[in-house]
């Protein structure tokens, strides 16, 4: 595959001219938060890896942000060494990722660190020379983060613990509360700017036929139904239909609706994730199709992701973040 070459010429040639390296990075914020989304969950499980999605070939909006800079990877040792052996942190391959507000906090999920770390002055020092000396993300590096009013470029401020997920804080304008998790991508350094759309807003469509499709689907007992409205091709409108107790044996409902009214059935790709909560619409790639942005689960497990259009009734996951296992 032709970005699958330019990415291993890339690491090769190390391309210092056109932004595949990053300066030195700041010392990370070293406050730590011991608070947890919710009692006895854990993070995602080691086998989970990101779907493919179809894919266009590179151009010079995406060519310089296959790799994030590699971590400083400085020498460390006694308890920052330890802490270094537990810690994980997402791949210089990634380059989408999710935001969601944590601790009152626009906050991006980079890691995790399995077993804690302490309170102590010692145990914080620790921890931010294992940052500073492992993260790929470090302070100071832009992201933009895609919300459904457009493009918002982001910087990071600072890396943090919240239970086992490492975080890192971003300078980002407080989230809608409409707007539970956004995608958020790594555009290179410098910062290449964010893209501009290249279609024209989609007709709504017959807004009153397109109303009372919806109005026909209703939850029974014990399901749950989400509706989201977007431009989606021939579509406007996408509903699912999900039961509220999960098992393996649980499957939901995708609907589309048309432009005029009329409905097809859709498909979700996201993983081993069968249902799903939608949350929100953007274009993050401003060719007039949204993107959609949704709460995954699957028995004892839950995730965010983010999907994108792959055929005329099919949904890929892109992003994902913030994945936890209830036990």
């Amino acid at each position: 595959m032709g970005s699958a070459r330019w990415v291993g010429a890339c690491a090769t040639a190390l391309l210092v001219a056109t932004g595949c390296t990053a300066a030195a990075p700041a010392v990370p914020d070293t406050s730590v938060s011991a608070s947890d989304s919710a009692p006895r969950s854990v993070d995602s499980i080691p086998e989970e890896r990101p779907d493919s999605v179809r894919v266009t070939a590179p151009d010079s909006t995406t060519m310089l942000i296959s790799l994030l800079p590699s971590a400083p990877g400085t020498p460390l040792s006694g308890e920052a060494a330890g802490m270094a052996e537990r810690a994980v942190f997402v791949p210089r391959t990634q380059r989408w990722f999710m935001v969601r507000t944590i601790d009152s906090a626009p906050a991006m999920d980079v890691g995790r660190i399995d077993g804690g770390v302490g309170t102590t002055d010692g145990a914080r020092a620790a921890f931010a020379s294992m940052l500073a000396s492992q993260s790929p993300v470090q302070v100071g590096m832009s992201f933009t983060m895609h919300s459904p009013a457009g493009a918002i470029p982001v910087r990071v401020t600072g890396l943090r613990l919240s239970g086992r997920r490492i975080l890192a804080t971003l300078d980002a304008p407080t989230m809608d509360s409409t707007e539970r998790a956004l995608p958020t991508e790594w555009r290179g350094s410098p910062a290449l700017a964010p893209r501009k759309p290249t279609a024209a807003a989609c007709a709504p469509g017959d807004t009153a036929a397109i109303s009372a499709a919806i109005a026909r689907y209703t939850p029974a007992p014990k399901e749950a139904i989400s509706v989201i409205r977007g431009c989606f091709g021939d579509f406007r409108a996408l509903l699912t239909i999900r039961p509220l107790d999960i098992t393996p044996e649980s499957i939901e409902r995708v609907v589309l609706v048309r432009a005029s009214g009329g409905t097809r059935g859709g498909k979700l790709r996201d993983l081993s994730y069968p249902l799903h909560e939608l949350l929100s619409v953007t274009d993050v790639d401003g060719d007039g199709t949204n993107e959609i942005v949704v709460h995954s689960f699957r028995p004892a497990m839950e995730t965010w992701a983010a999907l994108r259009m792959t055929d005329s009734v099919t949904f890929a996951r892109f992003a994902s973040g913030f994945t936890i296992e209830k036990r």
